[in-house]
This record gives structure tokens, sequence and C-alpha cells, in this order.
């Protein structure tokens, strides 16, 4: 039988930390081979809020299985529909944003897994296997296995929601959305505040609770990110690819410019 691995998933089984970054201004496959290299274990693009077309994210999503980091993408709405859509086109698990209720997640986990463990399509080519012919039952379980479903708490009523959201069948990763967490609890960009911090333990406990896992993105301070992660967030997505690029490039121009002077 053809294999193919998520290395996110494989991290987070063992207990490891698990590394994510969000690719945004890059539009070619090179973007999975350096993250690789740079040592991340997950990509993901972005349907909501960016505007990066499905064809040239697939080709992403492909090279990045062959590279051995996982494809992860961000739907841009609650749809069954977008889902099916995304997952056939080379993505090993989606990002489903501002979820409040285990209620609103039911049906959309439900599509991310093949019968009889949810309601996912089955499409005429599995294009995660490179093209070689692949039996459905042998797909299926492969891609079952392999596919993540992460869960974006983004509000309030999320967080009061956890345990309920943890307690849904199929959820792999519960993700604190801190920058609009942050918004929706009136302290915009805070996301060392103390109330992002009560945020982080309330769902870090329900993921424990039911055998999942936490996650967390749109922190940038080192310091509220170590005490995080210490506390128990293992799915980390670290930044963007395009403020990678700004970050190397000014600190190679500034130094460059103070051995000049």
């Amino acid at each position: 039988m053809l294999e193919i691995a998520n290395q996110a998933r494989a991290r987070l089984k063992k207990g490891q930390v698990c590394l994510g970054a969000n690719v945004r201004a890059v539009r070619t496959t090179d973007i999975a081979k350096i993250l690789k290299v740079a040592g991340f274990d997950w990509l993901w693009c972005d349907r909501e809020l960016t505007d990066v077309p499905l064809d040239v994210a697939s080709q992403i999503a492909l090279c990045a299985i062959d590279n051995g980091i996982a494809p992860l993408i961000r739907v841009g709405q609650h749809s069954v529909e977008e889902i099916n859509l995304v997952l056939a086109n080379g993505f090993l698990g989606v990002i489903i944003p501002h979820i409040d209720t285990a209620e609103q997640a039911i049906p959309l986990v439900r599509a991310c897994r093949f019968p009889p463990l949810g309601d996912r399509a089955a499409p005429n080519l599995y294009l995660h296997f490179g093209y070689q012919p692949i039996a459905h039952h042998d797909a299926a379980t492969i891609l079952n296995e392999q596919t993540m479903c992460i869960v974006l708490l983004e509000s309030r009523e999320a967080i009061r929601n956890a345990d309920a959201i943890a307690a849904v069948d199929g959820v792999d990763v519960l993700w604190v959305g801190a920058s609009d967490l942050s918004f929706d609890l009136g302290i915009p960009g805070q996301t060392a505040h103390a109330m992002i911090d009560d945020a982080c333990t309330t769902v870090i406990a329900a993921a424990k609770k039911h055998g999942k896992y936490a996650g967390l993105g749109g922190v940038s301070d080192n310091n509220a990110l170590k005490k995080y992660i210490e506390n128990g967030m293992r799915f980390i997505s670290s930044g963007v690819d395009s403020s990678f690029l700004a970050t190397g490039a000014k600190s190679r121009a500034d130094w460059l410019r103070s051995i000049s002077l």
C-alpha cells in the first residue's frame, strides 16, 4: 500500500511541540522546501484573509508532502463544500476559523474524514499520492489517519465552550487565535495579557481532558510564547513568510551598513 505521513501529527502523538508557518507572500513551491530546511513541521495557506489561488496553494501542498512537511489550509467560511474542495486538492488538514460552539463544529469536522468516520466526499483522483493509482478503500484509510482537523477559538464564547468543542469526535487541535481573541476581549494586540493566558489555560485543560492537542497562533512576544508552550501548547503557528523575509533581510542590511560606515 502507498503511504504518506503527516509530520505534524506524528510529533503531536509523541508529545512534542510542532511548528508551523503561514505561507502568504511566496507563490511558488520553493516555500515548502525552504520551510522544511528551516525546521518547520507544517505550513498553512489561507483562504480566509489572503488571495492565494487554490491551484497555487495545491501545488505548494503537493510539494510539501513530497518534502516531508505537512500542508494545511485555513478555509474561508463554515462550508462543507469548501472543506471537501481543499482536501481533494492535496492538503492534509484544514483550519476552521471562528468556531464558537460544538454544534458549529460537528458538520465541518465530519467533512474532514471519509465514512464511516465522517462525510468527506470521495474524489476520482487522490492527488496526495502523486498520481499513482490507489484503491478508494486504501486512500480513505490512510487519509483518515493522516488528515488533521484544527478548530480556531477566537472569541470569549469559544473559550467558554472549549470543553464541549474538545469533546467533538474528529477534532484534533483546539487552536487559540490570540490576535482575534485579543480584540474580542477588548485588549487588541495584547497577546501577553493575563486574559489571553487564562484563555490558553482553559483550552489546554480542555484539550488534555479529551485527548486532543492545544494550539496557538498570533503571539509574537517571545517570553509569552515560551510560557504558553511550557504550560502545554503544542501546535504552534510561528509566523508569516513575509515577516521572516523582512526580518532576515533587515538584519543582513543593518549589519552590512554597520561595517561600511
